[in-house]
């Protein structure tokens, strides 16, 4: 039997199919009510199989769909330190007959705590979170979100790849859309009308947790949904993702052009000179370098005599010019979205190795499509996001394109930018709902470089000022950390952290940080940006050695 799920209360929508009546205004402030006073823990009201077959009406989701189909339910029996839940996978119809359904998960706990995660994907997404583990660098034996007893869910985001850097969903304009931020929506307002059906009414509270790509929709969600989200965790955030694309345009250019591919020996060299000049400035010769500010080294000493190629102790000019592709300024002769109007810059002078298959690849030759290994991740996936998120052309060649005036495409990178980069600054009704933000990054990163997120934050802070700021968001600069792994592998107790100052008040205070590649148990406070953790004496594993420091 097929059942249409009728809300208690539609969610608070920003963009409506169609406009709600005053009759059910009225019903969702009631529901709205009664879900604040409602007691933390609920239980299922109805059997989780009741719920095979059942549809949300496309009218009780914010952008225009074909409404929902559940295409299962299943119930789970409790394990370990996990509850009891109901298992629903599902898939969000779309209006364009072309386009992918956005298939997701949503898992209904019995007892329900009375909150929801959503978790955000990775890459390209075109992968099901299922919502079942936990947070991105979740501290070890933490418990996950489910396990606390939250409704989570996550999804595709609205297709499915074929590999990691494979951007042949961006051809079509609905599935690019779902990908940078609509499924985001589409995706919540579907849970929410699940847990309204399960449990009687809507959470309480409801967070976002991701990194890269998870991170850049933890953001985004902050910014254009801003009512439906009380606090989100961003993990390395591609918050500038048409700007990074146009960054590795450059790096694919001189990376691939003549003579300008180092191999993995010149770049470890260049790796471990940039670490002996700058390590010891935060008190500590560490092989890690906290303090990012105040290194500065000048690639240029490493140039081979008479640019002659003398092996790994060298750079020639060519290879110079690949590396300075990525640390030098980039001004751009045209604006992206949110006034931006240059490339974010990699800290490959300040920490971050680029010697490895995920980074520059094997082959001196950008193939086509690329071959991850062989190629480098950021190249590969700049190759496919010019052939189909920007020129639509298949056969592009992407090493003929001009990244700094975007040549014939300016006026679709534009557009795609307000589309994709999660870059506003106006965060009022975030913050006005009581919304809080943890945001971490890496100084190592080669995937995504720490500059976007120093970027953001930077701007928020000219317009709001520091303390402003602090009361809603708290940014940490972690030294030695890649894109989600590195000489320095974090773990954090953000979920404690944010249900702390989220549900009780309590901003985080002196919040600590562990290497789990580490057998000494290696730890470092978290400190706030610009500030890093300074060597004070005593135990070089322990986080209570180190004060936050200015630069």
């Amino acid at each position: 039997m097929r059942h249409t799920l009728v809300p208690h209360s539609p969610a608070p929508l920003q963009t409506t199919a169609s406009a709600l009546s005053r009759a059910a205004t009225i019903l969702w402030l009631g529901g709205a009510l009664l879900a604040i006073a409602a007691p933390a823990a609920s239980h299922a009201t109805v059997p989780c199989g009741t719920l095979i077959g059942d549809a949300v009406d496309a009218e009780w989701i914010g952008l225009p769909t074909q409404g929902a189909q559940l295409t299962s339910a299943q119930p789970v029996a409790a394990s370990d330190k996990t509850p009891a839940y109901c298992k629903v996978m599902g898939r969000i119809l779309p209006v364009d007959p072309a386009a992918e359904a956005i298939q997701f998960q949503v898992n209904l706990p019995d007892p329900w705590n009375g909150k929801a995660l959503h978790f955000g994907g990775g890459g390209f997404d075109g992968v099901l979170r299922t919502g079942t583990d936990n947070v991105p660098h979740a501290w070890p034996g933490s418990l996950s979100p489910l396990q606390r007893g939250y409704t989570t869910f996550g999804s595709d985001s609205g297709h499915t790849n074929a590999s990691k850097t494979d951007a042949r969903f961006a051809a079509n304009d609905e599935t690019f859309r779902n990908f940078t931020g609509e499924a985001l929506k589409k995706v919540r307002d579907v849970a929410q009308q699940l847990m309204l059906r399960q449990y009687g009414r809507a959470p309480s509270l409801t967070y976002f947790a991701g990194g890269s790509t998870g991170g850049r929709e933890a953001m985004s969600v902050a910014q254009r949904y801003p009512r439906d989200y009380q606090g989100v965790i961003a993990n390395y955030p591609a918050l500038e993702f048409v700007g990074l694309m146009l960054r590795t345009s450059a790096f694919a250019q001189a990376l691939y052009g003549r003579g300008g591919f180092p191999d993995w020996g010149k770049l470890n060299h260049l790796n471990n000179r940039v670490i002996a000049a700058c390590d010891a400035q935060d008190g500590l010769a560490d092989g890690l370098i906290n303090n990012v500010q105040a290194c500065r080294f000048d690639p240029s000493v490493l140039r081979c005599p008479y640019n002659v190629d003398l092996g790994d102790i060298c750079l020639t000019d060519a290879q110079l010019r690949t590396v300075r592709a990525l640390s030098d300024d980039m001004p751009l002769s045209f604006v992206l979205s949110n006034g931006l109007q240059a490339a974010p810059a990699f800290g490959i002078l300040s920490g971050a190795n680029f010697a490895g298959p995920v980074d520059v690849g094997t082959l001196p030759k950008l193939l086509d499509p690329p071959v991850l290994g062989l190629n480098g991740y950021i190249a590969s996936m700049h190759s496919g996001y010019l052939k189909y998120a920007i020129t639509r052309q298949p056969d592009y060649p992407p090493l003929e394109f001009d990244p700094v005036s975007a040549g014939p495409w300016r006026a679709r990178v534009q557009a795609v930018s307000a589309l994709h980069d999660a870059t506003s600054i106006d965060l009022v009704e975030f913050v006005k709902g009581g919304g809080k933000i943890l945001m971490m990054h890496g100084t190592s990163d080669t995937i995504v470089p720490m500059s976007h997120s120093v970027n953001y934050v930077t701007r928020l802070r000219q317009a709001l000022g520091d303390n402003a700021v602090r009361d809603f968001l708290r940014f940490y600069t972690v030294a030695g950390m890649g894109h989600g792994e590195g000489r320095y592998t974090m773990v954090w107790k953000s979920l404690d952290m944010l249900e702390d100052w989220v549900e009780r008040g309590q901003a985080p205070t002196h919040p600590e940080t562990r290497n789990v590649l580490s057998l000494l148990g290696q730890g470092r406070p978290l400190c706030e940006y610009p500030t890093f953790p300074r060597y004070s004496g005593g135990d070089r594993n322990k986080a209570a050695s180190f004060i936050c420091s200015h630069p």
